[in-house]
């Protein structure tokens, strides 16, 4: 019986002078690494928490659920965007820990796009050579009314193409245009090419998340690492070039 393979991983910190944002990303589920230590902006909570320094502590009531087989707890300033975010890393099979302090006085672009650029760098990082993977993927997701569909190469070419036909100025505290802004973020740091559409929906709020949905459905399946013996397995590149 073969060993299982390793948990593709990454940790990463984010700054600029407008935002601060750390990830703690699995691609593979199960317990999160701590996040690395940044004291000037994230100082510890507690000693025990500095001593210990397990895991990434919950951080909103609103979007952390911890299950025995994923760790997800998102804490971004921004409600909404919590939610999308705890969204695609359940349906992905993700653990994942996000925590951003951003100029949320001026708006909600820095903190969204900066998040989702060091979002698509975790991945990228966590993904590391791009051997035995299925690669492309569609995932399709309704939600009540609304249903969406995400296609993704994971090529290491950077291309979006979002269109989720929504209307309102905002979902919550999140304009509507950072939520396909966040998507082409994610594919330019993360170098995947990614094609998001909304077919039809009447909420707002309900077509956002499938899209979030059938993207993680779709990277869930393209993540998906082939075994030995089985076509593209055992360290092959899905490319007639023979490299991504």
């Amino acid at each position: 019986m073969a060993p299982p393979l390793p948990r593709r991983t990454a940790v990463l910190t984010r700054l600029t002078n407008e935002t601060k944002v750390q990830i703690s990303l699995s691609l593979d589920g199960g317990v999160l690494i701590p996040f690395e230590a940044c004291p000037q902006h994230f100082p510890p909570t507690s000693a025990e928490e500095e001593s210990k320094r397990i895991t990434p502590l919950p951080g909103s009531e609103h979007a952390t659920q911890f299950t025995a087989s994923q760790q997800i707890t998102i804490s971004t300033g921004i409600g909404f965007l919590d939610h999308m975010l705890h969204a695609l890393a359940k349906h992905a099979g993700w653990s994942l820990a996000v925590r951003c302090k951003g100029d949320l006085m001026i708006d909600d672009h820095h903190t969204t796009e900066d998040t989702f650029l060091a979002l698509g760098s975790a991945f990228k990082s966590a993904l590391g050579a791009r051997t035995s993977l299925v690669r492309f993927a569609r995932g399709d997701a309704p939600l009540d009314e609304a249903l969406s569909w995400a296609v993704i190469d994971i090529s290491s070419r950077p291309y979006a193409v979002i269109n989720l036909g929504l209307k309102r100025e905002k979902v919550g505290a999140l304009s509507t245009e950072m939520i396909s802004h966040a998507m082409e973020s994610f594919a330019q740091a993360g170098g995947v090419t990614l094609h998001v559409g909304c077919v039809y929906g009447d909420n707002d709020h309900h077509r956002a998340e499938s899209a979030f949905k059938a993207l993680a459905v779709a990277i869930r399946a393209a993540c998906r690492r082939r075994d030995e013996g089985e076509v593209g397995g055992g360290g092959e590149v899905i490319s007639t070039k023979g490299v991504l």
